[in-house]
């Protein structure tokens, strides 16, 4: 449970953004580390010092009530969002600061109008019409920036709010609206600074306007990685601090299927910290907000009443084209016409419901003891505490500690239901400690649980396009899914950033939310499924792992159970293409 220690640091108020209202002119890091020092729980003073996670199945009443107080909801949460909330309070006796959120901004609520599930440039296109109508300021971050036409909707967005303030600088109050950009694009000069700013005269080359184009805006953008494997994996916007989407994709061209949700409502101040504390760096130009008192809205909105979703004009319900745009010839990620195909779900109205940020902070140094984060305290918990389903949707499922907690759910009479897609990555993962191949993951798990006679409740599907009869290799670059989504007995879903690789549990940072809600649960299910044919035909045989069509051809990815010399060849150039955001699979 929660220790007097926690539940203080939780509750006493003062946070990141709050103290740099006070003077925003501060180095961000120096704010945060000053406020929550390392060690000032648990007394481990070293921010790199690792420990086995903890995990326990038996909560009091008091346990409970403990964790409810530590978050600022609006009801009382289920028992099992508690309790695996409890599980990611606990991870803060470490460091303050492993949420990459500041403490009293843990738990919150908040509302969520808009989710899409489609390829990039739907998702992208959204971001458009965020940007182009701010106010004040944006905070956007990305793992991979590509010039690309992905990022030609961030370009433009940038040039049209540049435009409309120069037409109407009272509208904005006579000050330029702060658009910031962070992504990761890993250099030496990383190994001494971690954060390094972009000079304006390299933006044209990454594709973003030149200085002189975009006069009604104030820009900055970042580079972020923490050498060696430290990975700023984050992909996030907030807008106007009344706004925020969360999302799977990079800005880049791929041929994949993602999801983004959009979240209104306290929580925004949650990742408005979030982001001031991953920025990091005092700031050349001041956020216009941040000195200002947080008032988030209290009267939500809906559909078409919600005046960011006003450009939607695919019909919420039904089948359709995958949004607005125009795909350029020859681009990898064209548009999914299938029949029943609908990109952006508008969910049923609904009060705020509980949430709770679950992130994990960048750790650079090579190996698997950077396990105690929130993200992986939220899944593991889920994983232990599941009591009849649990759902994943995640291009790869290798990660040691997630594949032994789903035996040990299957060994519990969970039925464990789970999206992969077959042979995404399969160069990279055969490296050692990656944990091998999705092909390699699902024969092993067969093979464990048919065993102890359990096999039945692994439902393991391959993923498969809606515009597709059977799942495909990734290596063919035709149709994968990088959608990471979890869901636990119907409850409680976890969403975002993090993969279930090595990668996202060991080292990478990661934005993800924690959802209480059977509503949204039960929506975003359906968002999924009618966005692809994974259900309908994607299901491996439970005799041996393997996927057979109707005529009972086996379908198996090109990196298959592979393992030697020959594997780790290719394992080291496809761990290089992932890191130049080249390669087959679409991107990390």
């Amino acid at each position: 449970m929660p220790s007097d220690a926690i539940v203080e640091l939780v509750t006493r108020g003062a946070t990141v953004t709050s103290e740099l209202a006070k003077d925003p002119s501060k180095d961000i890091d120096k704010v945060a580390e000053k406020l929550f020092p390392a060690g000032a729980v648990g007394g481990k003073k070293s921010k790199e010092a690792t420990r086995a996670l903890k995990g326990h199945d038996d909560y009091s009443e008091r346990d409970l009530e403990l964790a409810q107080r530590c978050g600022k909801f609006p009801h009382k949460p289920s028992d099992l969002f508690l309790k695996m909330y409890s599980d990611v309070l606990d991870t803060l006796e470490r460091d303050p600061l492993i949420g990459v959120v500041s403490p009293p901004l843990l738990g919150a609520s908040g509302v969520v109008p808009l989710s899409i599930v489609s390829t990039i440039p739907d998702i992208m296109r959204h971001y458009h019409e965020l940007i182009v109508n701010c106010k004040h300021e944006v905070m956007l971050a990305t793992n991979f920036w590509e010039d690309s036409y992905a990022s030609s909707f961030v370009r433009d967005a940038l040039l049209e709010l540049s435009s409309r303030y120069q037409a109407n600088p009272a509208k904005y109050e006579n000050r330029k609206p702060v658009v910031k950009l962070i992504y990761d694009r890993g250099s030496p000069k990383q190994v001494f600074q971690n954060h390094l700013h972009i000079p304006p005269e390299e933006w044209e080359g990454l594709g973003l306007p030149k200085p002189d184009s975009i006069p009604g805006i104030d820009f900055e953008t970042m580079n972020y990685h923490r050498p060696i494997a430290g990975t700023f994996h984050a992909k996030y916007m907030v807008v106007d601090r009344r706004v925020a989407v969360l999302n799977s994709n990079n800005i880049q061209d791929n041929v994949n299927v993602e999801m983004m949700i959009q979240l209104e409502g306290p929580i925004v101040e949650s990742f408005y910290d979030m982001s001031l504390i991953s920025w990091a760096k005092a700031s050349t130009i001041p956020l216009p907000l941040i000195s200002g008192p947080f008032a988030p809205e209290q009267d939500f909105k809906f559909g078409p009443e919600n005046s960011t979703l006003h450009y939607i004009t695919v019909p919420p319900s039904e089948g359709g084209v995958a949004g607005q745009w125009q795909a350029p010839d020859k681009l990898k990620n064209t548009p999914i016409t299938a029949p029943g195909f609908a990109s952006h779900y508008m969910h049923k109205p609904h009060a705020p419901v509980p949430m709770a940020m679950v992130n994990r902070h960048p750790h650079g140094t090579p190996g698997h003891e950077d396990i105690d984060v929130p993200q992986n305290a939220a899944w593991l918990a889920g994983f232990r505490l599941a009591k009849k389903s649990i759902f994943i949707q995640t291009p790869d499922f290798n990660a040691k500690p997630v594949v032994e907690a789903c035996l040990e759910a299957c060994r519990r009479g969970v039925e464990c239901t789970l999206y992969i897609d077959l042979g995404y990555n399969d160069a990279a993962e055969t490296l050692p400690f990656q944990g091998g191949t999705n092909s390699r993951v699902v024969m092993q798990l067969y093979q464990k649980l048919n065993a102890e006679g359990k096999g039945g409740l692994l439902k393991w599907y391959w993923y498969t396009a809606k515009d597709r009869p059977t799942p495909v290799d990734a290596v063919k670059t035709e149709r994968n899914c990088h959608i990471k989504f979890a869901m636990f007995d119907d409850q409680v879903a976890i969403l975002g950033n993090g993969n279930q690789d090595t990668q996202s549990w060991f080292h990478s940072q990661e934005i993800n939310v924690m959802v209480d809600s059977p509503q949204l649960c039960h929506e975003w299910l359906e968002a999924i499924n009618r966005n692809q044919n994974t259900l309908v035909n994607g299901k491996v045989d439970e005799k041996d792992g393997l996927y057979r069509d109707k005529e009972g051809n086996v379908i198996q990815s090109a990196g298959g159970t592979d393992t030697g010399p020959k594997a780790l060849f290719k394992g080291i150039k496809g761990t290089i293409d992932r890191v130049r955001g080249v390669g087959g699979t679409g991107g990390a």
